[in-house]
């Protein structure tokens, strides 16, 4: 096979609509590597309608890796209209290991039914940051040794459906950052890094098919991103991993800022990742033709002066093709079904566990809350969803101000301690008793009382309204 016939096959981008364009479905007969699926490519009025995009994207090419943000909780692309039914890792973080394999399981089945085989999770990375703009919740906690066993067990229950492969992300770790990489370029230092690197061992040490890098600097790794930085990704392979090392997306700012999109692929491909994910045109913006068409020809163009090597490519496209010819074997064995939903008792020890991790009379107060106020900004780019499902449960449990029962409360669904959030916080407790709903990282940074949710989704709102029935207790 010629070399720039190769090109397409480390490649993964994603589309508009639902629908296979005809500019995708030309790059699938040259050899695509895989397509990313998001929000925008599940069709509200019928979200199965996923599964038949994913068949008619395999019916040109059967060795295509279909992808998606699946993490459960803030973070998914299937339920992202209304919200996550899942637990977030978060709030798996306060629960045996054992739930999260379940629940890696069922996430694993949901999205084999969809067409999914390469789902990009779990997070490996420690949110012992809590300013932390992008991870929070996604994050299993901020226990380095508790977010690992968390994450082998997650990798186990996604590798025990058969045909679905898990991704583990954002190596080197994203948890201790102050920076969002989608807005600019992070960095850390190496003794965080190292701190940072128990969940990706375990990750590794589990069978994780796939791992994702960050596009953080790790000042004594080098200068350039991790993404980009050949020493980084020997450090990767150095530590026992021999599969599909995945970029995160290139049009993030901490990437297309400093290279553009095509030159930070390229840079990707020669410092050693295999597969290039090239984002979301949905916030990107960007005609998503024009951009991979631009990735192509930097490609191209490293190839023939000389940065990027014939063999990386050869063996870049090597790995891909191998993990899509077994995710494909697998799922034409797969003819099993597997639980779908969160069984009642691992729903009841999550519920219990958050219960545990909230204070008493916040949680009391929740029954007698007046009026609601949404203290948090818009969503983050990695979210990508507007739902709002937990305040918008307590809207609807709320009595109204005035009503019998009503005490004036205000409860206030806060996220991270933001100046904005902290502000909104000082106005509502000066008016009267105050609940705080903390729907992001536990146990977060608020001087106040708070019920501990760990997620904005529907599986937490189905827990305040569980506990509002049992008037917060």
């Amino acid at each position: 096979m010629d070399l720039e016939e190769l090109v397409p096959g480390v490649l993964l981008p994603g589309f508009a609509g639902t629908v296979v364009p005809e500019w995708l479905r030309t790059e699938l007969q040259r050899g695509l590597g895989g397509v990313c699926l998001f929000m925008g490519n599940v069709d509200a009025a019928d979200p199965s309608g996923t599964a038949v995009l994913a068949e008619a994207i395999r019916a040109v090419r059967p060795d295509t890796l279909v992808a998606a943000d699946e993490e459960g909780g803030v973070v998914t692309r299937l339920e992202g209209r209304g919200g996550s039914t899942l637990p977030s890792p978060a709030q798996l973080g306060l629960v045996a290991p054992d739930v999260a394999e379940r629940v890696g399981a069922i996430l694993a089945e949901r999205v084999r039914r969809a067409g999914i085989d390469l789902v990009l999770a779990p997070s490996a990375d420690v949110n012992d940051n809590p300013g932390n703009p992008v991870i929070g919740a996604r994050s299993f906690g901020g226990d380095p040794h508790e977010v690992a066993t968390r994450v082998a067990a997650t990798v186990r229950g996604i590798r025990s459906r058969r045909g679905v492969a898990a991704c583990v992300k954002h190596w080197p770790g994203h948890g201790d950052t102050d920076v969002d990489s989608h807005r600019g370029l992070p960095t850390i230092p190496a003794t965080t890094a190292a701190r940072h690197a128990e969940p990706f061992e375990a990750a590794i040490a589990a069978g994780v098919p796939a791992v994702m890098t960050a596009h953080i600097v790790v000042s004594e790794w080098g200068a350039e991103p991790v993404t980009v930085n050949p020493d980084a990704i020997a450090r990767l392979r150095a530590a026992g991993f021999d599969g599909v090392v995945v970029t995160d997306a290139v049009d993030m700012a901490a990437i297309a800022a400093t290279y553009g999109i095509g030159g930070g692929a390229a840079r990707a491909l020669a410092a050693g990742a295999d597969l290039v994910c090239l984002g979301n045109p949905e916030l990107s913006g960007l005609d998503a033709a024009a951009q991979y068409r631009e990735v192509v020809d930097a490609v191209v163009a490293a190839l023939h002066d000389g940065r990027l090597a014939p063999e990386r490519l050869r063996e870049a496209h090597g790995r891909v093709a191998r993990l899509a010819a077994e995710t494909a074997a697998a799922r034409a064995s797969s003819a099993e079904d597997a639980p779908v939903e969160v069984a009642a008792a691992d729903a009841q020890a999550l519920e219990a566990a958050l219960a545990a991790a909230s204070d008493p009379s916040a949680l009391a107060g929740l029954a007698r809350v007046a009026r609601v106020v949404d203290a948090r900004g818009g969503a983050t780019q990695a979210a990508a969803t507007r739902a709002v499902p937990v305040a918008d449960a307590l809207r609807a449990l709320a009595p109204g101000e005035g009503d019998a029962g009503a005490h004036g409360l205000t409860a206030v669904v806060a996220d991270r301690p933001s100046a904005v959030q902290l502000g909104v916080l000082a106005d509502a407790q000066a008016s009267g008793e105050c609940v705080v709903v903390n729907v992001g990282a536990i146990p977060g940074g608020f001087d106040a009382a708070v019920v501990q949710l760990g997620a904005d989704s529907v599986f937490s709102a189905g827990i305040v309204r569980a506990w509002v029935a049992k008037g917060g207790r």
